[in-house]
């Protein structure tokens, strides 16, 4: 969701409906302007710490398995690169074989999912526009040692692979600009990370879904034969975000996208969006295919109205400074003007200055009832949930940011649900690369 350029479009906090847009509880705006700042994060896996997970769970009791086979210094690794407690076979990524595509069984994992368990973005780095840097952040060649050595096992890598692909038939990937992403899937796999890699920023698509569906596929087709060698630890999320007004026509999208992929990658981990820029309100309108590896992804970046306090890319009723968490404050805040005019955000703000912690929307409430939907339609479906992005951005102050994210992260381990926190240099910094520090004050709640 947050990029750092862009974006005032989406939805505020839970519940009613703006002028600007809808504000479910959920999304994160489009790029009608906002960036991909992560986006916001479901039902599957993560287990707790060495925990074994329920049936949309994911992970060995034991510990997490290494990212999958260490290529030597720049090289790719092998289809059958192990990861501990893998599959060297490659059945898990390309190659397409007598098995093909394995049937769904409700209330089983992916396989894969073993993999993901606590995980980190590189946000505005590869998705930088016009090129990587361009926002501020660069992939360093220490960052992924940084991230395996803090405790993380994977890594969400967002790129802009629509911004370095042709315009017209056959759409073809510029081969200086992924030879650099395969730079940096080597230096995951060299940390034992496991990776998803996520297409982001395709806005003209959102704005034309007929007209630029065969471009999106091209480019889904070139990457998985490119990588198709690569082992299970490697998944992809083919479209961040599908916004709003992608509703109708996301479920169709969405199955091309993994017939395409399929072709070569019969048994890779696909993760899918729900609709309303992963809203967890919209999970229940997903239609997915008889396919036992395929996992859906959730952006739960509640309560916005804290998270995204200040920021000028979203939605203009984002712009009252000091929310706090858990409210409610010790003087009421009088909230912005834009926040005033917008009936969900005034209504918001009225129930965060007068009702106590336990039901005040801006506390542990509000993050229970996303992961309450998350389990909800993982009981239902039986399909995995991953919560691929989420956490507040730098406009809160420390405390109670630190709260949020322990009560993100807390809730998510207790309802086996994998985590990968945003983090990107502009909104959401967590690291820094020159240094090799960490913002130990935020980031030791999500290990505590």
């Amino acid at each position: 969701m947050p990029s750092g350029q862009g974006g005032a479009g989406g939805y505020i906090a839970s519940g009613g409906t703006s002028s600007s847009g809808s504000l479910n509880a959920g999304g994160t705006p489009s790029s009608a302007g906002a960036a991909n700042a992560g986006g916001s994060p479901a039902a599957g896996g993560a287990p707790s710490a060495g925990g074994t997970p329920s049936a949309g769970g994911a992970a060995n009791a034991g510990g997490s398995p290494a990212a999958g086979g260490s290529p030597s210094a720049g090289g790719t690794p092998s289809a059958g690169g192990t990861a501990n407690g893998g599959d060297a076979s490659g059945s898990g990524g390309g190659q397409s074989g007598a098995n093909g595509v394995e049937p769904f069984v409700p209330g089983q994992a992916p396989r894969a999912l073993q993999y993901f368990r606590r995980g980190i973005n590189l946000g505005n780095r590869l998705e930088s526009k016009p090129d990587e840097g361009a926002w501020g952040g660069r992939v360093e060649d220490g960052d992924l040692r940084l991230i395996a050595e803090r405790g993380f096992d994977h890594v969400r890598i967002p790129v802009w692979f629509s911004g370095h692909a042709g315009e017209a038939a056959p759409f073809t990937l510029d081969e200086a600009f992924v030879a650099r992403v395969d730079q940096v899937l080597n230096l995951a796999a060299m940390q034992d990370l496991a990776v998803v890699l996520v297409l982001h920023g395709y806005y003209e698509l959102e704005a034309d879904v007929a007209g630029h569906t065969p471009r999106l596929l091209a480019i889904w087709r070139q990457l998985a034969e490119r990588y198709r060698e690569r082992p299970e630890t490697l998944a992809f999320e083919p479209f961040n975000e599908p916004p709003q007004n992608m509703q109708s026509t996301w479920n169709g999208l969405a199955a091309q996208l993994i017939v395409t992929i399929r072709e070569t990658n019969p048994r890779r981990l696909l993760v899918i969006d729900s609709t309303s820029w992963a809203d967890t309100t919209t999970l229940a309108a997903l239609q997915l295919p008889d396919d036992a590896n395929v996992a859906v992804a959730v952006h739960p970046y509640e309560p916005k109205l804290f998270s995204f306090q200040g920021k000028d890319w979203g939605d203009p009723s984002w712009q009252t400074s000091g929310v706090i968490f858990p409210g409610p404050p010790a003087t009421p805040l009088v909230p912005h003007p834009e926040a005033q005019a917008n009936a969900a955000a005034a209504q918001w703000f009225m129930q965060y200055n007068t009702l106590p912690a336990a039901e005040n929307p801006s506390g542990p409430r509000t993050v229970r009832e996303q992961i309450a939907r998350v389990q909800a339609y993982r009981q239902a479906s039986g399909r995995a949930v991953m919560n691929t992005e989420w956490g507040p951005q730098d406009g809160g102050d420390p405390t109670s940011r630190a709260n949020l994210m322990r009560s993100m992260r807390e809730e998510c381990e207790a309802a086996a649900i994998p985590w990968t926190i945003w983090e990107d240099p502009n909104n959401l910094p967590l690291y820094d690369s020159a240094t090799g520090q960490w913002q130990e004050a935020l980031v030791s709640t999500l290990f505590d």
